[in-house]
């Protein structure tokens, strides 16, 4: 948890953050994303982050834009940028060139002063379907005009190519970072922002309008759900157990009830041959296993090279006995399932598994589908997530 005091807020980004000189404390729960070796480190808090994707690609085909709000740190020349809080400007239209008026800053300040009053803009954001050299360089011009200062940051989302960046305005160009850092912690005033904006009922936002109410709905079902998964994950392994214990068992009954019919067959043909049956002899002569007898005077006596074949079979039939053959219904219980296990490790969200796992997002909703998730981000640490 970072504790810092804000000194007081930027005013469209011309005058200069106040930066604490106390020392950098850092967040305990963190996941690391790309190079962030620098002496200019960027932390984003996970609220904002997820509401910037998910505005981005719920709305691919529209420009939009908004304020970072959070904290600036330093400790000699290492710097530190905590963003813990997002604003999305009200453009009048997401087709047309960003542009940040006076109107646009009214309702900026109004939902600052609001939601994140202790809070600083630290930077911007933009989402665009599609960035080329023009818009770099259209960029650049309003953040030099609108957020020009120390350590301003740009996260830039292209849409097409489902790429995100943080920039950082550095000898005269906007210049991508290798990484940044996600952290964790409670954001009560990111959440409520989240809850209670109200997006305009128009044509063009109707998608956004999608978007907020998903949210609503997970964060109120936020307990509900993670009971609901505890309890099928726990209805899972037991009856998985209890499956293979009934598999494990008709197994072994079956070999056994195959070696008790061997073992009877042999001791039937065994006894036609002592009682001096001679068709009985005969057929028994002919069966695997079954020790053939010479009789003299009215005793049975085997023979030398009877008695090793007799002694054979009862090495052969006690190796067997110790050896149990998979049956067919044991072999099914082996077969890989068509999806692979992921256990949630912290930090992690739906949008992040399938960056790190495919490369990409492209299979993000099919995971949602497959592990029937409301909230593609709502997870917990330790819960099995299904990989197709």
């Amino acid at each position: 948890m970072i504790e810092i005091i804000c000194d007081g807020g930027d005013d469209k980004g011309e005058n200069a953050n106040s930066v604490n000189s106390t020392g950098i404390r850092r967040p305990k729960n963190i996941k690391q994303i790309g190079d962030v070796s620098s002496g200019k480190q960027i932390y984003i808090e996970d609220y904002a982050f997820t509401y910037i994707n998910s505005i981005a690609y719920n709305c691919r085909s529209q420009k939009q834009a908004g304020v970072l709000l959070g904290e600036l740190q330093n400790d000699g020349e290492e710097r530190c940028v905590f963003i813990k809080g997002v604003v999305k400007a009200r453009l009048i239209d997401g087709n047309h060139e960003i542009c940040f008026d006076e109107n646009v800053w009214n309702g900026i300040y109004t939902d600052v002063e609001k939601y994140f009053p202790n809070l600083q803009i630290v930077g911007w954001f933009v989402v665009m379907p599609q960035v080329t050299e023009l818009d770099m360089r259209k960029l650049k011009k309003i953040h030099l005009d609108q957020f020009s200062g120390n350590m301003k940051v740009l996260y830039l989302v292209d849409a097409a190519e489902k790429e995100e960046n943080f920039y950082l305005y550095d000898k005269d160009e906007l210049r991508r970072q290798k990484g940044y850092v996600c952290f964790y912690e409670r954001n009560c005033e990111m959440q409520e922002y989240m809850l209670e904006r109200k997006v305009k009922k128009s044509s063009e936002e109707n998608n956004n309008d999608k978007v907020m109410e998903s949210i609503r709905n997970v964060i109120h079902e936020k307990e509900e759900v993670r009971h609901q998964k505890r309890s099928n994950s726990f209805t899972y392994g037991f009856t998985a157990l209890m499956v293979t214990a009934v598999l494990v068992t008709t197994i072994n009954l079956m070999n056994n009830y195959q070696k008790m019919q061997k073992f009877d067959q042999s001791i039937k043909k065994l006894t036609a041959q002592m009682s001096g049956d001679e068709s009985d002899v005969e057929q028994a002569g002919t069966e695997e296993g079954v020790v053939s007898v010479n009789k003299l005077a009215g005793d049975v006596y085997p023979t030398e090279k009877q008695a090793e074949t007799t002694e054979a079979a009862t090495e052969k039939e006690t190796r067997e006995a110790h050896t149990e053959p998979v049956s067919p219904e044991a072999s099914n219980v082996a077969k890989t399932p068509a999806y692979s296990e992921y256990s949630v490790q912290q930090g992690d969200s739906i949008m992040s598994i399938c960056k790190r796992h495919y490369g990409s997002i492209d299979r993000y909703e099919e995971v949602l589908a497959l592990n029937q998730l409301e909230d593609p981000n709502m997870l917990y640490v330790g819960e099995i997530i299904k990989l197709p």
